[in-house]
């Protein structure tokens, strides 16, 4: 049975474009835990699919580890998603560049911070890709990440101010990797 406390926020966050991921950051204890609010569509999963289908949003669970809407019929790219992609590609480029190890961005105490982060603005490879989507042209790159990424649950800021990728940015990145067949 859905929960209407938890229903009324899954509806707001889902909404405004947010991903509900399988996990929560908790940064007072700098730990991750299980989303309460994964839990509750997981388990009504019909419920809510039939519900958002009523207001013509098809509920997607994706990777068996986050939910978000789409309009029916909507088309698959926006500017939204496309501002998305940009600044995840651009993001998993300056950390292998960097010669990270990719555990850098999912691992929740760990991250990549704002000074490796804002070689972005200030390279040409970048800043072409960014301008090209209309980003970082009146703000930052902190601003755009912030704007784009962290308000839609996508990545997260962990205690030590540093940007870690949520369980739905972490399946954009499985999803580009997984091996394609050439022809």
């Amino acid at each position: 049975m859905i929960s209407n406390e938890l229903s009324q926020t899954i509806y707001n966050d889902l909404i405004k474009g947010k991903t509900i991921n399988k996990h929560s950051y908790i940064v007072k204890t700098n730990e991750l835990e299980e989303n309460p609010l994964y839990n509750e569509i997981f388990i009504n999963f019909d419920e809510y699919r039939q519900l958002y289908q009523r207001i013509n949003f098809d509920l997607v669970h994706k990777n068996s580890s986050f939910f978000f809407i789409r309009e029916i019929n909507g088309g698959d790219a926006n500017e939204a998603t496309i501002k998305i992609q940009a600044l995840l590609i651009i993001i998993g480029r300056i950390v292998t560049e960097k010669g990270y190890l990719f555990d850098v961005l999912t691992d929740h105490r760990a991250g990549i911070g704002l000074e490796d982060l804002s070689v972005a603005m200030s390279e040409e490879r970048y800043s072409d890709i960014l301008h090209t989507c209309k980003l970082c042209v009146s703000r930052s790159i902190d601003e755009e990440i912030n704007s784009h990424l962290v308000t839609r649950s996508i990545m997260f800021k962990n205690s030590r101010g540093h940007y870690v990728l949520s369980d739905a940015g972490i399946a954009f990145f499985s999803e580009l990797t997984e091996t394609q067949p050439v022809f």
